[in-house]
């Protein structure tokens, strides 16, 4: 999918973390990925625990969050509207009384919670709950004086070349969707 079409605003939105006990192999690590898979060296890092800003080695797309917030809540607020309006066509056509007799009325408010559903859908869209998991279990790891390798995969094709990788040398590791 284009990156202009999709909700999310973030180029790299595919993620995964793995710890290792030593820099020595994480760094092994970060080489193998961009030496047997199509990671360019910009995706992927080594973050040590003395790191001063690991967040910034983690989720590096700041402006990508705001990106996805307003294309999230821009699109699925009008996809919601424009569903709400559609059953409304639909209740409108089925002849039932309630919505026949009231039309703008109920084409109104089946537009309004529809946008409003979308608006929420979007909220849960901007607030990634995929990364909190991949977030604590990396930030976890730096404090436990452990080394992490953090992948931004751009496509599902190069996060799963990146997890096979890590999974057949048993690497534990977590990703986003």
């Amino acid at each position: 999918m284009k990156s202009s079409m999709s909700l999310t605003g973030e180029h790299e939105d595919h993620k995964v973390a793995a710890v290792f006990e030593t820099e020595t192999d994480a760094r092994g690590m970060a080489k193998s990925l961009c030496d047997s898979t199509s990671l360019a060296k910009e995706q992927v890092t080594v973050l040590r625990p003395s790191d001063r800003h690991p967040g910034e080695g983690l989720e590096p797309e700041d402006q990508g969050i705001w990106h996805t917030l307003v294309r999230s809540h821009i699109g699925l607020g009008i996809g919601g509207a424009a569903l709400g309006f559609l059953l409304f066509l639909v209740m409108s056509a089925s002849g039932l009384a309630l919505v026949a007799q009231n039309g703008v009325v109920a084409a109104s408010v089946f537009a309004a919670l529809g946008l409003i559903v979308g608006l929420l859908m979007a909220g849960a869209v901007t607030i990634r709950p995929d990364h909190t998991p991949y977030l604590i279990k990396a930030q976890s790891a730096l404090r436990k004086g452990k080394y992490v390798v953090a992948v931004h995969a751009s496509s599902a094709q190069q996060l799963q070349e990146a997890r096979s990788l890590l999974q057949s040398r048993n690497v534990n590791s977590v990703q986003t969707l």
